[in-house]
């Protein structure tokens, strides 16, 4: 017989697994969200539905909803928990976006859509963190929605100034007064007041955004794992207010919930890429390599400066930049400057059509449908493009430097 101590240490391990299997069954059950809406936007003909934050752009699949006169319904299916976005498909193509998110858990919601520029988006779900979701949205509202219906009417009056104005002056006073605009020491009393408006609009919002995290701070539920996941994403310093509150938040509350669920890494991911900033250490992360295989970014540095372009096909500032880079290659790549391109892409084929139009003398890589997740580990999840110039041994020397900034600081370390 075993003694009684091995007996309770087994009885006790037992236990545990029992209680972590019981967390990861929880945390990854069959989950059957049933969607039904309409829209006022007659345009409307299909709504793509995507989780939030993704780029439709670099996705080889997206589910597509039909809208038949105005309205549409979909049932989702899956194993966990998701923050998702209907989009409809008018406006996408517009640039001029008005979603509906939801949580996919097991209820029924109903969406209320219409067009971009005029109607509010319903939702209304009847699952246990929708109720919270909804109750945010509701209490940040009641505080928030009056202030920004006041500031929308009052940068709205002043743009119509503003083009009454435009209005009334000569073409060559127009290119003068759009040339005065644009300058920051403008002395226009109508330009100072639209600037000190929009400065005005931008820290409500940015409080709006604070009170939100606050919220959700001190109510812990799924939409607060989703929010971090969202605004990390797109954060580009850890000292701002929002960025640094949903920091301390997470790593006292959020991460040590809902451990098993995969926006977890994009969050550890968006926190690291938060570091890359000059002077410290770049990070490495898996890529492909053209025949297919896998490598880790460090094993292709030969070089002792290094340019890690990010880019793509359909963004022609990104090419912009490239084309702007390659005199600058040319000139020094025999002493010691290695440009690696990384392309993000949802066909290959797109990549290979684009260095071939612009010519670029390095090696790109392709980065297929975000499978290695390049760009939010990058920081900038949220963009076409961008770019570090580094060392060999990874030392980071400028954030996405203009071909001017490259070549001073290629004279610094290379010489000329």
């Amino acid at each position: 017989f075993m003694n009684l101590s091995v007996f309770l240490s087994l009885k006790r391990a037992t236990i545990l697994f029992l209680v972590i299997l019981a967390v990861l069954s929880s945390e990854a059950q069959s989950v059957v969200c049933t969607i039904e809406g309409s829209t006022t936007d007659r345009e409307t003909k299909k709504l793509y539905l995507v989780e939030s934050g993704a780029d439709i752009r670099t996705m080889d699949e997206v589910v597509s909803i039909p809208v038949v006169n105005g309205k549409f319904n979909y049932t989702w299916k899956g194993e966990r928990q998701l923050f998702l976005q209907l989009i409809p498909d008018n406006q996408y193509a517009d640039g001029n976006i008005r979603a509906a998110y939801f949580i996919t858990e097991n209820q029924h919601v109903t969406v209320q859509m219409g067009r971009a520029d005029a109607d509010k988006v319903i939702v209304k779900g009847d699952g246990k963190e929708t109720r919270m979701l909804q109750r945010c949205q509701q209490e940040i509202d009641a505080v928030y929605a009056p202030q920004m219906a006041a500031m929308d009417e009052k940068m709205d009056s002043l743009d119509q100034l503003l083009q009454h104005h435009m209005d009334s002056l000569t073409p060559s006073e127009q290119e003068q007064f759009l040339a005065e605009y644009h300058s920051p020491h403008s002395n226009n009393p109508l330009i100072a007041s639209y600037r000190q408006t929009e400065q005005a609009y931008r820290e409500l919002i940015e409080e709006e955004n604070l009170a939100t995290a606050k919220w959700l701070d001190a109510h812990p539920c799924m939409y607060g794992l989703f929010y971090m996941k969202d605004r990390l994403a797109i954060s580009k310093s850890q000292t701002d207010a929002l960025t640094s509150f949903l920091i301390r938040s997470y790593q006292q509350t959020y991460s040590k919930k809902y451990r098993q669920h995969p926006y977890h890494a994009s969050i550890q991911s968006s926190l690291q890429s938060l570091t890359l900033q000059p002077g410290n250490q770049y990070i490495d992360y898996a890529v492909s390599l053209p025949d297919g295989k896998q490598a880790a970014l460090s094993t292709l540095f030969t070089g002792e400066i290094i340019y890690i372009d990010l880019w793509a096909s359909w963004c022609g500032p990104c090419r912009r930049h490239a084309k702007a880079l390659m005199p600058i290659y040319e000139k020094y790549k025999d002493k010691g400057f290695q440009i690696i391109g990384i392309a993000r892409e949802s066909k290959a084929e797109d990549m290979q059509k684009a260095i071939q139009k612009d010519g670029y003398p390095w090696p790109c890589l392709l980065e297929l449908n975000d499978q290695h997740q390049i760009w939010l580990k990058n920081g900038i999840s949220n963009s076409a493009g961008g770019g570090f110039l580094i060392t060999k041994a990874g030392k980071i020397l400028a954030v996405y430097p203009s071909a001017e900034e490259t070549e001073r600081i290629l004279l610094e370390y290379l010489g000329k």
